[in-house]
Formats: structure tokens, C-alpha cells, sequence
């Protein structure tokens, strides 16, 4: 039997995940159907990480439909006990039921299971389980070296060892768990999503693309919203902004550019396209003249747009989402929002993002919303209280 973390899925997300923990010396078992993505996930880590990790093939070892796997070793003692499993596969709840459901069987009583899903329910994904008392999210945000924290999601059936193990294996990795509700978003995605929405909205109406990028920094996050949409990958953002859409119809109208962009195969970063183009990971200065063309055919202009109106327009959204949320009962702290923001999508960790809103007046605010309502249901904010921030 297998001890010490075991992390499935060789993709993107599974090797940021893998590097962040042989980064600081735990070993990893990495499973995936494809043995040459695990050889190449290893050799990509290695470079990152700027040495040579030993990779071991584990001889005999299977989870499910033929997943092979390596052990990579960085030179530490593997932590025996307990197991973790970490799972980053194909974001669809049927492939990770029966995954989950083989890896129950397979790893026994004792074994710690995570999904790192991004949008679908704990509790659904449990569906599968006899012991769903073990199983939580572990969800990273990407990219997981610059984001310094990890959603911790506790599902119905959730216990609190599971939780407690789950949330020390983050701090092991020297990041901030975030204990999180298990509802459509989390608490990070859940601001994530109007936000990137926003932007692509913005796009449409004519707002250049450097414009949104200025307003982003401004507002303290650390790269355009376009930017990380590419970073996501744009199947990832597509599949979480469905689930927002479908929950919360009545506060966005979504941007029509992400699935178009996935027929023509701009997949993002990753892919060597997404609203930017990329060579050898360096993003190009402008959007790509292909994803400029497109945002023009949904053109619709909206009046003047001032730099300040950027700003607002692109922060106010994910504080209405916040207040709701906080009203909701879901979220109580502010200090979890703080940690989101800054961990989770990397505001300034030099303010506090709740601070940076309960500096500005009421008026500031409800005047922003009053004026810009007609044109974007984000930001219908008539029966939201942001009381919450001073409370």
C-alpha cells in the first residue's frame, strides 16, 4: 500500500500543485492515465524548481481505469501516515464520482481524499463514497506558487479530523487554509467570477484592454483580469462562471467571448493563446488581434467611461457578491474575505481589500451602483447592506 500524498492528474493544475510541494520537500506520488504527461510533468518541475528530483515508477500501483504512476522523491522521509489523496482531473462530476469511488476501495479507512474542483459541489461528488466523512476540497489557485492560500471545503458529511489534516498539510505547504461553505463558487470563485466577467463585459463595450489592465492594478490585484482568465485556462473559467451564472442568474448577464474562444481553440496560457498570445509563457504586450476582432462584434457602447469608473466597475461587483454572501450566513469574518482576496487571487498584501472599501464613503459606492445598474446586472446592488464592513 501506498504512503504519503498522492496527487492525480498530470495536467496544469497537477503539476503547479506537484511543484508546490516538492518545493518545500514533500515527497509525491503523481498518478495520471498518461505515463509520458507524468515523465513530462517531472521534467517540467525539475526545470522550474531548478533541480533534479528523483522520479521512481511505482510498479503495480493503479487507481481506477489504468492510472499509472511515478514517486517522486525529494530526497525526504515520505510522510507515512496519513494518507492524502489529491485529486486535479477533468472537472466533470461523473469522471470524479467514479474516480473517488475506485480510490475508496483502493486506499481504505484510513485515506484523507481531496478534490481540488473549482465548481462542483463537495457534496455531490461525496454521492459516490461509503465514507464521505473523509473527503473535503483542497482547492489552489492558479498560479499556485504566487497564491498563498488554499480553500479548505467542508461538505455535509465532512468531519472535523478530516478538516483539521486537510488544513495542516496547507500550512505543510506554507499556505493559509481557508475554511470555506461547500456552495456554487466557494468563497473565492464566488468573487472571482463577477469580476472576470466584468472584464470580458468591458471588453464588448469598447473599454480597451490596457485600460482594464491599469484599473486592475489600481484597484491592487496584480495582473489584468484577461491576463487571468488565461492563467485559469479558459474551459476552467467557462465551467466555473456556468456555475455562477446557473445560481445567481439575477447579478450577471455573462459575456458571450469564452465559448466562441474554446471553438478556436484559444485555450489560454497553457495553450500558447488565450485573450493574449504567448511564446515560451511571456504574454504579448496587446490582446491578440483574433480576440480583438471578436470582442468587436459585440460591441455596444455605454457612454463615457472614466479611469475611476473602470475601477468601480470592476471592484464593485465581487463586494456585492461579498455582502451577499456575509448575509447569506455563509461567511462571517471578515478576515476570510481578506484571506481570499489576498491569498486566493492575489490582492495587495500590502491593504486590506475590506479596508479598501469601508475607506470610501456609502455614498461613493450606492452612487456608483445607481449610475451603471441599467447597464450591468452586477451591479444591481439596491437590497445589498455593506454595513457588514464596519460592523
Amino acid at each position: 500500500m501506498i504512503k504519503g500524498i498522492v496527487l492525480v492528474g498530470a495536467g496544469t493544475v497537477g503539476r503547479a500543485i506537484l511543484a508546490a510541494h516538492l518545493d518545500v520537500g514533500v515527497s509525491v506520488h503523481l498518478v495520471d492515465r498518461d505515463a509520458n504527461a507524468i515523465r513530462s510533468a517531472a521534467d517540467e518541475v525539475n526545470h522550474a524548481l531548478h533541480r533534479s528530483v528523483p522520479v521512481r515508477v511505482s510498479d503495480g500501483f493503479s487507481v481506477g481505469d489504468s492510472l499509472s504512476a511515478v514517486s517522486l522523491d525529494c530526497g525526504k522521509t515520505m510522510i507515512e501516515t496519513p494518507t492524502i489523496v489529491i485529486e486535479s482531473i477533468a472537472e466533470r462530476l461523473d469522471v470524479k464520482r467514479a474516480f473517488f469511488a475506485d480510490a475508496e476501495k483502493l486506499f481504505g479507512d484510513g485515506a484523507i481524499l481531496c478534490s481540488n474542483t473549482s465548481t462542483l459541489r463537495i457534496g455531490d461528488i461525496a454521492s459516490s463514497l461509503l465514507r464521505p466523512q473523509r473527503f473535503a476540497g483542497m482547492h489552489f489557485f492558479m498560479p499556485v506558487d504566487q497564491r498563498p492560500a488554499v480553500e479548505i471545503i467542508r461538505g455535509a458529511a465532512t468531519d472535523d479530523r478530516t478538516i483539521s489534516i486537510c488544513a495542516e498539510h496547507a500550512s505543510r505547504l506554507k499556505k493559509e487554509p481557508l475554511i470555506a461553505p461547500d456552495t456554487p463558487g466557494f468563497i473565492v470563485n464566488r468573487l472571482l467570477s463577477p469580476y472576470l466577467n466584468q472584464a470580458m463585459l468591458l471588453l464588448c463595450h469598447g473599454i480597451a484592454a490596457e485600460r482594464i489592465e491599469r484599473a486592475a492594478l489600481q484597484y491592487g490585484m496584480p495582473m489584468s483580469p484577461l491576463e487571468l482568465i488565461d492563467t485559469i485556462g479558459t474551459r476552467t473559467t467557462f465551467d466555473a462562471g456556468r456555475v455562477y451564472w446557473q445560481s445567481f442568474p439575477q447579478r450577471i448577464a455573462p459575456a458571450p467571448m469564452l465559448g466562441k474562444m474554446i471553438k478556436r481553440g484559444r485555450m489560454g496560457k497553457a495553450s500558447g493563446g488565450g485573450f493574449y498570445d504567448y511564446v515560451d509563457g511571456e504574454r504579448s504586450d496587446a490582446i491578440s488581434p483574433e480576440i480583438a476582432v471578436l470582442a468587436d462584434t459585440y460591441h455596444r457602447p455605454i457612454g463615457e467611461v472614466s479611469d475611476i469608473d473602470l475601477v468601480q466597475l470592476l471592484a464593485i461587483p465581487m463586494l456585492i457578491e461579498a455582502a451577499v454572501v456575509h448575509q447569506e450566513g455563509r461567511v462571517t469574518s471578515l478576515a476570510s474575505f481578506d484571506t481570499a482576496m489576498r491569498g486566493g487571487l492575489g490582492f495587495s498584501p500590502n491593504r486590506s481589500w475590506t479596508k479598501w472599501f469601508a475607506d470610501r464613503a456609502d455614498g461613493e459606492i450606492v452612487q456608483a451602483i445607481d449610475r451603471w445598474k441599467q447597464d450591468f446586472k452586477s451591479m444591481n446592488g439596491d437590497s445589498i447592506r455593506f454595513d457588514f464592513l464596519t460592523a
